[in-house]
């Protein structure tokens, strides 16, 4: 009886040929030639239509039951931007995992995946979450998430506009111990990028924005305000299992649909790119409502492949640093981040407030999930409620490059050395404010002009 192989390390070998291809701009050229080179390299473990398959899900497209990469009804311009992030990229590989014992299964912790009478696995994107657990749970690539590089570096090469970098916080240490925000700058504007922005400054905005939420909607004892709007997981775990607790939650957008939205009302023709560790903010960037303002999203890793097809080294980079983000925005990258922020911000904002403020922190989705039947059922006293979907927070997100542990405390090194400790006394939040015309703190809330850019279903077009 012939051993199952016990792992596919296939979709590094195929990021970096496609990604490779799409930097020297011949990838519709050489598709069927990169198919048949990982083929040879696999086919011990993979068929022709697996290997197929992640080449078309590594250029955004849907896996389809054909050997050739793509077919006759593909449309190049919706690559990566049109469908569900997390796809099965081959079923048959699902016979090379014990029946009993799915690791994908098992991983999900809202049970969106099942096996069907003849053991293949289906996922119900309907319950899907979208944290990616179950790509990274699964070792022979039978399921992968889309990439949208593709896209973006056809737009990088073209140049026809300015493309922006929106990198997240988390980014601290993930590509290396001497790549300081600088050098990661400068490897960005080597790649074509117009410039880097720290998303962490426009946390600062969403910071001062909930300090005053938090001083408007918590007047009683029984008040409380769900907090991270920065991570879609939590959100949608929230609106799809526990609506009732929806009307609690912070009325801002993320940071990363902020970053996009101011940028884009300064500069209309700009473009706007999320670089992080999160999967599932592929699927946050074409909510309804959200969509239109992230134009691409990468994850860390999908970074260092396009850096190693390019030939770019951040490490050699020069150190060009555009500091921007206070402590409290710095921080929003690991558990405990937001509460702390908001904690401070109001201390500052409204400090006969700051008293009243009980916040209270959870990571991981049961944890998460059991808050939430708590907070339902009435057994909470906190007034702050701070969810995120992958243990440690962002740093834990599965597009990560370093452990949770390790990258945590890279955050809270990068943290320490900003300039400010919160958006209070931060000089950019201020200058962005003064730009987009504005001056009053409290009308980042309500029907102002920026308040309703912070704020949820807001769209561009």
């Amino acid at each position: 009886m012939q051993e199952r192989p016990t792992s596919l390390a296939i979709r590094p070998r195929v990021l970096f040929q496609v990604a490779k291809a799409a930097w020297e701009g011949n990838l519709f050229d050489k598709r069927e030639e990169i198919c048949q080179l990982v083929y040879q390299e696999f086919q011990d473990r993979a068929t022709r239509r697996h290997v197929a398959n992640q080449i078309r899900l590594a250029m955004g497209l849907e896996p389809h039951d054909n050997d050739t990469v793509i077919g006759e009804h593909d449309d190049e311009a919706l690559m990566g931007l049109g469908s569900e992030s997390i796809s099965i990229a081959d079923a048959e590989a699902c016979l090379n995992c014990p029946e009993d014992d799915r690791a994908c299964i098992r991983n999900c912790p809202i049970g969106a995946i099942t096996q069907d009478e003849l053991g293949k696995v289906h996922i119900d994107h309907s319950r899907c979450l979208g944290e990616g657990s179950c790509v990274h749970a699964c070792s022979f690539g039978a399921l992968a998430e889309k990439s949208q590089f593709v896209p973006l570096i056809d737009l990088l090469r073209q140049r026809t506009h300015p493309v922006y970098a929106s990198v997240a916080p988390a980014f601290a240490g993930q590509f290396g111990p001497n790549v300081t925000a600088g050098k990661l700058r400068s490897a960005l504007l080597q790649l074509g990028f117009a410039d880097m922005v720290e998303t962490a400054l426009y946390a600062d905005l969403i910071t001062m924005k909930e300090a005053f939420e938090f001083n408007d909607h918590v007047q009683t004892a029984s008040d409380f305000m769900i907090t991270s709007c920065c991570c879609p997981v939590w959100i949608k775990l929230i609106e799809n299992k526990f609506p009732d607790l929806a009307p609690h939650i912070s009325p801002s957008v993320s940071p990363m649909i902020a970053s996009a939205r101011v940028i884009k009302t300064l500069e209309p023709e700009a473009k706007v790119v999320f670089i992080g560790p999160c999967v599932a903010k592929k699927q946050e960037a074409l909510l309804p409502g959200l969509a239109g303002a992230i134009d691409f999203v990468l994850t860390f890793q999908e970074l260092v492949t396009i850096f190693e097809a390019a030939g770019v080294n951040p490490a050699n980079q020069p150190d060009e640093e555009n500091s921007q983000a206070s402590w409290g925005g710095r921080i929003y990258a690991r558990t405990g981040g937001v509460s702390e922020a908001v904690g401070r911000t109001l201390e500052k904002l409204v400090p006969r407030r700051a008293q009243s403020f009980n916040p209270i922190k959870v990571d991981g989705i049961p944890d998460c999930q059991k808050l939430l039947e708590q907070i339902r059922a009435g057994e909470l006293t906190a007034n702050f409620i701070e969810g995120m979907a992958c243990k440690g927070g962002c740093v834990g997100g599965p597009g990560r490059l370093l452990p949770p542990g390790e990258g945590t405390g890279h955050v809270n090194d990068y943290g320490a050395k900003a300039g400010a400790e919160t958006p209070v006394e931060n000089p950019h939040v201020y200058k962005i404010l003064l730009r987009l015309g504005h001056a009053n703190l409290p009308e980042l809330t309500g029907e102002s002009p920026i308040g309703k850019l912070l704020a949820r279903k807001l769209n561009f077009k």
